[in-house]
This record gives structure tokens, C-alpha cells and sequence, in this order.
């Protein structure tokens, strides 16, 4: 029995029902960020962030003065960032930031950064490289707000002047964000937690021993068989999509499972649709990914490629369930680096997705048999090498 007649429908279908009491798409930078200024102007207890990238920019400055004054109200405010993403805040402000008495945690730091700081090194050549190695990959690549406890602003967004059309015209990215309150909020805060005093390990056991449904409107990925159960159930609903199947991914460099999946659902005649940019901030993504079109487009797959400016955004619709968040569909977001999605089922939702994407759509060139023949030699040799790199991709 294959995966579209049956056998693990019921997974798919886990938790469909459920809803977010506000959920608000936001496809526009600057509209995103004032909604977190003023999110975080009006916060009374806690304001709790972690991003990937928070730039030392005219955004950094502004969100970071938005924090300042929380903390100087009494309000808890709490500062994750990546080590790698955000290198230079976590060099250049750290001291500005607790001075402001904002509490700050550096993600996986870097073994070099550690010792510069605290003008020692590990103490054996051995655990140095192993440390080093395993905290390069690691990374914390989530964009999430948490205010209160109660509002999450996710997606994504980093902070940094790429995002805003005040800041960067018409060069601006392309991305897309959502802020929803409801119990799903919970997980969000939770895994904040942990990861913030370090308990990774007891987090992980701890969601071992949970049915992986409780929060099916948030997507996490923080233990391997969360990572394996994520993925199985969003294969599991493109193999059950009956109309439609529309993604937009900035880094799309998919698994043989993904490949197969897809190219089976457009061969049964499901609208497949793959938005992925035609130039990247990583200058060879688009090169790998292209190294995918042809057997895509061969099983009857729809490649468009986004050309008005860099698309960064990750959205997701199948039939009437879509997703939005940090996670790309590469290696790096399904085996290493931490990642938070929200899950939208409410028609309202889905109509706005489906609207951007066909906008989305009109800013950009479809891909054909023909026109991806013709494209120099040298992107496609360089694409088919770096796949032998994709586990780090």
C-alpha cells in the first residue's frame, strides 16, 4: 500500500482542527518590525527573543532601543542570538547590552570567541577541534518574539535593514512573517527556555516521553525523532494533497525523499509549484537548487524563479493547511540547526498565502526544459559539485 492510499493518513491529519486565537500575516518588513516595536513598547512582564541574525544596523539600533526601554520599566528581557548569525553584536555589544540590563545568551559560541573573551583556550587539541567542528554546525537559525508569554512573532524576518523597504527601495527581501497568540504559544516559550539555561538534553528527554501532538500548530525541531516525525508528517500531507501544493523556499535543496514525493504528487496531477530565488545572499544556492530542476520539471513540476530581489522567505500551502517560519527545505534545517514554523488552517490564513504567492509569482520567471538548457555550463558543474557538500548546505 503506498503512502497516498493510505497507512499514515492519520498521522498527517493529527491536530487539523485546531486554531490560533489571532494569527496575522505579515509579508512586509516594515509593517513587521513596527508591529515588534510596538509589541515590545507595550510588553508588562516578559519580552523573550532569539534570532539568528541580529545586525549591528539602523533596525538593530532601533529594536535593541525598544528592549532598552522594556528593561528600563522592569519588564524581564531576555536576548538570544547565534554565535555565526550574530558575530558582530556578540562581539561588539555585549557589554552595552547587559549594561542596559537586558539578560544575553550567545548560541553554540565559538570556541575562538569563548577564548578571546576570556583569554583562554580548551585545554587538549582534540576536544578544541571537536568542539569547534560540532559547534559550527549547530546553529540556532529560529526568528522568534515572545511577549508576554502570550503574542509570537515568528518567521522569516531577521533584524536587520535587509528586510525594510525604508532602508533598502526596491532591493529589499522578500519575506513573510505571522503573529498569532493561543495556547500553541506555550511551546514556543518553553523551548525558549531551555535552550536559554542550557538544558537541551533535559528538553529532549522530556519531549521523548510526549505524543508529539500536544502543540500541533507550532513546528519544532529539537530532538532527532521530532526532526524524523516533523518531516514524516509533511511528507505525509504532500503525498495526501489532492489540489495543490505551492512552496516558496530560499534555500531549497531537498532530500531524495522530498524529490520523490513531489514528482509523484505532480504525476497524479497535483498543482506543484516550487518558488525559489533566481540570485541568493549565498551566491551558489541557486546553482545547487538548479541542480534539481530537470527531473522536477520532467515529472510535470511548476519552477518559477523569484528575480525582483533576494527571497528569503519559507511558506508552505497543501490543500488548505500552510506553514510559515525559518525552516528551509535543505539538509541544514532537517538535521542541524534549530528551527520554529507556525501552522495555519484557517481559511482566512491560506487565502492570504495563496494571494502573495500568486504575486509572488508575477515577479518571477518560470523555469522550462528549454531556457534551463541553456544556462551557462559552468553554474551547472559548480551546482552538481557543491551536492556533495548538501549535508551542510
Amino acid at each position: 500500500m503506498s503512502l497516498r492510499e493510505g497507512g499514515l493518513s492519520e498521522l498527517g491529519a493529527r491536530g487539523a482542527t485546531v486554531s490560533w486565537k489571532r494569527c496575522e500575516i505579515v509579508h512586509d518588513g516594515d509593517a513587521f518590525f513596527n508591529g515588534l516595536e510596538a509589541a515590545i513598547n507595550t510588553a508588562r512582564q516578559s519580552v523573550d527573543l532569539e534570532f539568528y541574525i541580529f545586525a549591528v544596523d539602523q533596525t538593530g539600533e532601533r529594536i535593541f532601543g525598544a528592549l532598552e526601554r522594556a528593561a528600563d520599566r522592569g519588564v524581564s528581557v531576555r536576548l538570544m542570538v547565534d554565535a555565526i548569525g550574530s558575530s558582530a553584536l556578540a562581539r561588539s555589544s555585549r557589554e552595552r547590552i547587559l549594561a542596559a540590563g537586558i539578560q544575553f545568551k550567545v548560541f553554540n559560541e565559538t570556541p575562538w570567541a569563548r577564548w578571546w573573551r576570556e583569554k583562554r583556550g580548551p585545554t587538549t587539541r582534540r576536544s578544541r577541534w571537536k568542539t569547534i567542528l560540532r559547534r559550527l554546525n549547530n546553529r540556532n537559525h529560529r526568528k522568534v518574539c515572545i511577549i508576554d508569554g502570550r503574542t509570537a512573532f515568528v518567521g522569516s524576518f531577521n533584524v536587520t535593514d535587509y528586510h525594510l523597504r525604508s532602508q533598502k527601495g526596491a532591493s529589499v527581501w522578500r519575506d513573510t512573517g505571522v503573529i498569532v497568540e493561543g495556547g500553541g504559544v506555550a511551546a514556543l516559550s518553553e523551548t525558549f527556555e531551555e535552550v536559554w539555561i542550557g538544558r537541551l538534553q533535559r528538553l529532549r528527554r522530556r519531549l521523548r516521553r510526549k505524543n508529539g501532538g500536544e502543540f500541533p500548530l507550532v513546528r519544532l525541531n529539537v530532538t532527532r525523532k521530532q526532526r524524523r516525525e516533523s518531516y514524516l508528517d509533511l511528507l505525509v500531507r504532500l503525498v495526501g494533497a489532492q489540489r495543490r501544493i505551492w512552496i516558496t523556499n530560499a534555500y531549497f535543496v531537498p532530500d531524495g525523499s522530498l524529490l520523490r514525493v513531489l514528482t509523484v504528487a505532480a504525476g497524479a496531477g497535483v498543482d506543484v509549484r516550487i518558488l525559489v530565488p533566481s540570485f541568493s545572499d549565498v551566491i551558489f544556492i541557486p546553482w545547487v537548487t538548479s541542480a534539481f530542476h530537470l527531473g522536477l520539471l520532467r515529472a510535470g513540476v511548476k519552477v518559477f524563479e523569484y528575480r525582483d530581489s533576494v527571497l528569503h522567505a519559507k511558506t508552505m500551502v497543501i490543500d488548505d493547511w500552510g506553514v510559515i517560519g525559518s525552516s528551509n527545505l535543505n539538509h541544514r534545517s532537517l538535521l542541524h540547526d534549530l528551527e520554529a514554523d507556525i501552522v495555519l488552517v484557517d481559511s482566512p490564513s491560506i487565502a492570504s498565502l495563496e494571494e502573495r504567492f500568486l504575486v509572488d509569482l508575477e515577479r518571477a520567471s518560470q523555469v522550462t526544459l528549454d531556457n534551463w538548457r541553456h544556462r551557462p555550463v559552468i553554474e551547472r558543474l559548480l551546482g552538481r559539485v557543491l551536492l556533495w557538500f548538501r549535508y551542510v548546505l
